[in-house]
């Protein structure tokens, strides 16, 4: 016990320590400034470049797209005032007039095409391509006009615009051609509520209002994004006031956040917790009977409860328990060592096997000890997972090459299976290491498909595929927890991604 006292007195000390060296770049809420502490920093200012929440965190509050999402998750217009369907493969959309991007250069139909021609060219690579793939083309009807164009219906258009979507961020022509697209990636020109100041890698990116908005105007003048991959540094900085924001706050800190000058605002997340296996390269995991062992020997209700509280929800297969088709009858693998061992032995196994185990540190709550924790299930029935830890800008560069191998804990989010499983699962797609023809033909049905009824017929279908193929060792739906400076008024999204247009200070 004395032991135990004593670690927690030195981590404490340590994180104090930490929390006292980092650059301080304003008090919690002081001079109209709002600093918010994440995981990561960003990895570029262009949002058609990465695959990133972090970042989308940053860029969110410099860029808009056609649609947003209000407080209640309904989709509601932001550069775009209304939509219709002129006939079954085409999306009009009218935009809104007198907008300027934050350099002066008219946001127009033009604008919202070169984006999109962009972020579609297969040359350029865009990491979220999946999201806005069925879009095939975009006409230009008149100035504030334009249709986007697709092959076959899109029934999620309006989510996939939406929902981590960082492709279909409205960028300026002109500016983004310079330097080849590097003067964009490097200092971001949008037409959102906040305006780029400066980023100084790995320490800070400041925003400042834009006074000429066309929406309603930010409450906070200042915005701070600072990268602190130390879960327990961020809380020692929201205690210090170095912080008004900190991101993924254990559950066993709420209490000890909660009164004085800080407190907790939790939500239900879309977000999904997940094992990812590789099956392009030849290795074991190209057998179902090695996922499907995979699946049986890890214990993730125990992970659950001892790591996480018991808190969020338990997925059976990787799609959020409030998207759309999921199905409350679905069951996951049980917990079943034996059976795990059995499969391994009749795959030619008996002696278990090594594997990578690619993933982040620090990115999502409570990430390293729920892989150590399941690393520890697979030691248990003789697969040695060689846990190897990415940075967030080497795991960009990893993901871009298609070079996530073996295991993976990537994480990824979305409330519609066109927004999950196609990605993930869909041969060729930038996210996915699986194929199966079947799945394939039914993804595509299910994409295609305006009818509700059918399209959940479909995805019944494909969930059947999932569980006996075992691509995803699926997990939990973890809750997002924040804490916060006591006078902030600021409420979470469900999807994660931090919006501070309606944020001010009491």
């Amino acid at each position: 016990m004395k032991h135990i006292l004593r670690r927690s007195f030195l981590l404490a000390t340590v994180a104090t320590t930490l929390a006292g060296n980092l650059p301080l770049i304003a008090a919690a809420g002081e001079a109209g400034t709002l600093v918010v502490a994440q995981p990561a920093d960003a990895y570029s200012m262009d949002p058609a470049k990465h695959s990133a929440f972090p970042t989308a965190n940053i860029l969110f509050q410099i860029y808009d797209g056609l649609v947003t999402m209000d407080g209640k998750g309904e989709l509601v217009p932001a550069l775009a005032t209304s939509w219709s369907n002129p006939d079954p493969l085409t999306w009009r959309f009218k935009l809104r007039e007198g907008v300027k991007f934050h350099n002066g250069e008219p946001f127009n139909s033009q604008a919202v095409k070169f984006t999109f021609d962009r972020a579609l060219d297969p040359n350029f690579k865009a990491p979220y391509y999946s999201r806005i793939a069925a879009i095939k083309s975009v006409e230009v009807v008149d100035d504030y006009t334009v249709d986007l164009k697709t092959e076959k219906p899109f029934p999620t258009m309006l989510l996939s615009l939406y929902e981590a979507s960082f492709p279909a961020l409205i960028v300026p022509p002109t500016y983004t051609q310079e330097k080849n697209g590097d003067a964009l990636g490097a200092a971001p020109v949008g037409t959102g509520p906040y305006k780029f100041v400066k980023w100084v890698k790995d320490e800070e990116v400041v925003l400042e209002a834009n006074p000429d908005y066309w929406g309603d105007k930010p409450k906070i003048e200042r915005v701070v994004f600072r990268p602190i991959k130390e879960t327990r540094t961020r809380i020692a900085e929201l205690k210090s006031g170095g912080a008004d924001i900190a991101v993924d706050i254990p559950p066993e800190d709420v209490s000890s956040l909660e009164g004085g000058d800080t407190k907790v605002e939790t939500v239900s997340s879309d977000f999904l917790y997940f094992l990812a296996f590789d099956t392009t390269r030849d290795t074991p995991l190209k057998d179902k009977r090695v996922r499907q062992a995979i699946n049986y020997a890890v214990d993730v209700d125990a992970i659950q409860q001892a790591l996480l509280n018991g808190t969020g929800n338990r997925i059976a297969l990787t799609l959020p328990a409030n998207g759309f088709a999921y199905n409350s009858e679905w069951t996951p693998y049980p917990y079943d060592p034996e059976k795990a061992k059995q499969l391994l032995t009749e795959a030619g196994y008996p002696d278990g096997f090594s594997i990578p185990l690619m993933t982040r540190k620090g990115r999502f709550l409570k990430d390293s000890e729920i892989v150590e924790a399941t690393a520890g299930f697979l030691r248990k029935v003789g697969i040695k997972a060689d846990i190897q830890y990415l940075e967030p800008g080497v795991w960009g560069q990893i993901s871009e090459k298609k070079g996530r191998e073996g295991i993976t804990f990537p994480g990824w989010s979305g409330r519609d299976p066109n927004l999950v499983w196609f990605p993930l699962l869909k041969t060729g797609q930038y996210q996915s290491y699986f194929s199966n023809p079947e799945l394939d033909r039914l993804l595509d049905e299910g994409g295609a498909t305006i009818d509700a009824a059918q399209r959940k017929a479909i995805y019944e279908e494909a969930a059947v595929i999932m569980k006996d193929e075992a691509p995803h060792l699926p997990m939990i739906q973890p809750p997002l927890i924040y804490g916060l400076n006591s006078k902030l008024n600021w409420k979470p999204r469900t999807d994660s991604m931090i919006d501070l247009r309606e944020a001010s200070f009491n």
